[in-house]
């Protein structure tokens, strides 16, 4: 293993570095007030692509000729916006699926989430020594029932016995808690809620499986947005399973060849899937569509970098402006 050795440099002679590698600089006072809030570490990721290519896999110290640090600086904003924009829609899909859940499980009653006969077995079954994923489902909802401050409920707390409904519970889990549940229900409750979202299979009948796949990535990419974590040009670690969507209408095109799964394009068509079926946000798409074909041209880099395919815009739900199905006709 080698040692790291690289120095520790002031702002200004991290712009001198950058200058020195060929970065065009206009303002280097400027430049160094900004890596003083921002972080030379942070904006490497956005400017590595335009580091001049060694190689399939390797690149150079040196920047490409012409390379600014005004084009680094704006990928950088646009990658901000993105993130906003993509929490903005994963906020929407969450708030819905917690009122889906609790009004699925809710039909047999108020604490049908503490009944584990209500729940899929695989969810409530021991692993060996380990405990139950919906033992630790649990544990969790234990720990956020007890770190709430909302007046719901302390309500809930003081008037009655503690425990919390289920349309109660689904306000005070995170969103990766929520998809957990999800996946914890009964097939046939998978399916049902899969449904009433189009997320469907061959037979036409609701895809519980696919749903749950979809809301563990859009999780994955919802800490990468609130944690401030790069969201430009990354390879997803977590992806939309391609096979999943060659019944869904709108989505079958991810299931071409050019499109990769593991960047973040099939991933905002999923989102704006779900947007539109659940009535919100129904020009989120086209708002979407403009931010990134005017700004990601502009910073000299290129939409195939997040895995559009060519011809995107053919189809939906970039297409005819991202007109909004909506849940029960809702708008």
């Amino acid at each position: 293993m080698t040692a790291y050795t690289k120095p520790h440099l002031s702002f200004d002679d991290q712009v001198q570095l950058l200058k020195s590698r060929g970065m065009v600089i206009d303002d280097p006072a400027a430049a160094s007030d900004l890596l003083s809030v921002v972080g030379y570490y942070r904006l490497s990721g956005y400017w590595y692509p335009y580091r001049r290519r060694l190689g399939p896999a390797q690149r150079d110290d040196r920047f490409v000729e012409g390379t600014t640090f005004a084009a680094v600086v704006r990928l950088y904003d646009t990658d901000r916006r993105l993130k906003l924009h993509v929490l903005d829609a994963i906020e929407r899909v969450e708030i819905a699926l917690r009122v889906m859940i609790s009004f699925t499980l809710g039909k047999r009653g108020a604490y049908a989430h503490l009944n584990r006969s209500n729940l899929d077995g695989q969810f409530t079954q021991a692993r060996g020594r380990e405990p139950s994923r919906y033992d630790e489902w649990v544990a969790k909802l234990v720990g956020a029932q007890a770190r709430s401050t909302e007046d719901f409920v302390v309500h809930f707390q003081q008037k009655y016995d503690g425990r919390l409904p289920v349309w109660v519970v689904t306000e005070i889990l995170d969103f990766g808690s929520t998809a957990h549940l999800y996946r914890g229900l009964k097939a046939a409750d998978r399916n049902a809620i899969a449904r009433d979202l189009d997320v469907v299979d061959q037979t036409g009948l609701g895809n519980g499986h696919a749903l749950g796949n979809w809301l563990r990535v859009l999780n994955y990419v919802r800490n990468i947005c609130a944690h401030h974590s790069r969201l430009w040009n990354r390879h997803l670690v977590y992806k939309i399973a391609s096979r999943q969507l060659a019944h869904v209408s709108d989505l079958r095109h991810l299931t071409a060849p050019d499109v990769p799964p593991h960047r973040i394009y099939s991933m905002l068509c999923v989102l704006a899937f779900l947007v539109e079926r659940v009535g919100q946000g129904t020009d989120w798409a086209s708002r979407l569509r403009q931010l990134l074909s005017m700004e990601i041209p502009a910073c000299g880099r290129s939409l195939a970098e997040l895995g559009f395919p060519e011809g995107w815009a053919a189809h939906r739900p970039w297409a005819n402006g991202g007109a909004a199905h909506g849940r029960d006709g809702v708008v």
